[in-house]
């Protein structure tokens, strides 16, 4: 198992719901391009980051200069970049509907990622997180998603295709 997979199964091990997003949820939808990093967004319910913050500690996990993760690091409405000893976990923060958790989830399907499943967000939510953020890397992502599947939703509600 990748450590992608390592990192997703232990998240589902201790029970930390999420939605992944960024290059592996890419990937997922058909545009091939490599990543170094799972991305996520959590459920911000307390109990969700508490069996977080339980596994941060259990890995250990750090910040990317080495130093600890303080437990209010993991914060509803925080992102925060942490170094796992299987890979980099990016913990992005909940975007307000109609890209909630709950929203986002409730649109996700389950898929296996190397080997462990896990919700990846929908392809139209996939299209709307990469507009919001508009960096230049999510540029080019939309250019392949478009690539890939054709005009590209306007909204989380349209489904591929049509």
């Amino acid at each position: 198992m990748s450590g992608f997979g390592q990192i997703l199964g232990d998240l589902n091990r201790v029970g930390v719901r999420y939605v992944l997003i960024g290059g592996i949820a890419l990937i997922r939808h058909g545009v091939v391009r490599a990543t170094r990093d799972v991305d996520v967004i959590l459920a911000p319910e307390p109990e969700n980051l508490e069996r977080l913050r339980a596994l941060i500690a259990e890995w250990p996990a750090t910040r990317p200069d080495g130093s600890p993760v303080p437990d209010d690091a993991v914060a509803p409405g925080r992102t925060i970049h942490l170094v796992t000893p299987h890979g980099e976990l990016d913990l992005l923060a909940e975007r307000l509907p109609p890209l909630s958790f709950a929203e986002l989830s409730a649109r996700a399907e389950t898929r296996r990622v190397d080997g462990v499943e896990a919700l990846i967000c929908s392809l139209a939510d996939l299209v709307a997180l990469k507009r919001i953020a508009g960096r230049e890397r999510d540029l080019v992502d939309l250019h392949d998603l478009e690539a890939a599947h054709g005009e590209l939703p306007d909204s989380r509600t349209d489904t591929p295709g049509s």
